[in-house]
């Protein structure tokens, strides 16, 4: 949610007087949870006199929210107010409808972007983003693809009158890790129009799903010895590997002509396998009947199956751990932007 701080100067005397309408609502955000008050201790009577003043039945009970208030921002670690939007007489107006508008996400697909979002949410205790979503404090918007998100996470963030209630998050597509790749221009572009960007360190949003989830499928009995034996072969790789390895398709395809090209075969019909040639040496160690048995990748369904699997419990939060030692924390950060917003 956002915080937010009412400078003491919009309630006394005649600037009280004419904000009153606007500052009553904005405490009703508060009182509703959809906004976080910023306030100090000391501020606390005057913001007494002023519901004294302009809301006497009412008084007691918001009264009791601006000391709570007060109490959580004393108690705040140095540095409390990063992040606070400060209310300002000129823009009350216009920051009071920004604030009563749902936030906004933008993701490349709506459908298989969320899931990913709403699973990962369920295993690191951010339930609060899902309960925005579900409570159309946050809408969730489909971009179509990188250019296509970028392009309208921006066309959002100038519907917004000062603060730009946006976040945009997109795969990284990178191969090799601390890649920087176009996506990330795209998001530094959005960021200078007011756009909170998050690209994903891993390559696509897939790659965060735990290997218990990737163990579930297929439910054919026919496909279920190919799927043990790929999932095997994926245990094989070091975390940054399976950060970087396409988990929809695999190392299959026809590759491009061209120099520099890496095409590797057994000599065997069938077990030709393809390393795009970005990755560099990432996969040198991988022992080539590992790669072969990877070329197939797990298919396109794995956002639906990961919220599936969260939803029986059959995955918790310690599943993720075998993404690697920052994979936990930069999911947390991608949360904060997220609630940064709402």
């Amino acid at each position: 949610m956002m915080r937010i701080e009412i400078p003491v100067d919009l309630l006394r005397d005649r600037q009280g007087d004419e904000n009153a309408e606007l500052i009553l609502k904005l405490i009703a955000f508060f009182r509703e949870a959809r906004h976080e008050w910023v306030i100090a201790p000391h501020d606390v009577g005057a913001v007494q006199a002023f519901l004294q003043r302009h809301v006497p039945t009412l008084a007691q009970v918001y009264l009791l929210l601006a000391q709570k208030a007060s109490m959580a921002q004393a108690w705040a670690p140095h540095g409390g107010t990063v992040g606070v939007v400060r209310m300002a007489g000129e823009t009350l107006a216009g920051d009071i409808r920004d604030l009563e508008r749902p936030a906004v996400l933008v993701v490349e697909n709506a459908i298989y972007d969320w899931q990913m979002i709403e699973a990962l949410a369920r295993l690191l205790g951010c339930e609060d983003v899902i309960d925005a979503k579900e409570g159309s404090r946050l809408g969730v918007y489909n971009g179509g693809g990188k250019d296509g998100a970028t392009r309208h996470a921006v066309d959002q963030a100038a519907t917004f009158s000062r603060t730009k209630r946006v976040v945009l998050v997109i795969d990284s597509d990178s191969f090799h890790p601390a890649e920087r790749t176009g996506n990330h221009e795209k998001a530094d572009a959005a960021a200078r129009e007011g756009v909170s960007s998050h690209v994903l360190s891993f390559r696509e949003m897939e790659n965060y799903i735990p290997n218990r989830v990737l163990a579930r499928q297929p439910k054919k009995t026919a496909g279920m010895s190919h799927m043990a034996k790929r999932l095997e072969s994926l245990k094989v790789l070091s975390p940054e590997q399976r950060a970087h390895f396409d988990m929809k398709h695999g190392f299959k395809g026809k590759p491009h002509k061209g120099a520099g090209q890496k095409v590797r075969n057994s000599g065997m019909t069938g077990t030709t396998y393809f390393v795009p040639p970005r990755h560099g040496d990432l996969y040198g160690d991988v022992a080539e009947p590992d790669l072969i048995v990877l070329q197939e990748g797990f298919g396109t369904d794995l956002p639906g199956l990961f919220l599936q699997e969260v939803m029986r419990g059959g995955v918790s939060e310690r599943d993720l751990d075998g993404l690697g030692p920052d994979a936990k924390q930069e999911l947390q950060s991608m949360f904060e932007k997220i609630r940064g917003v709402i």
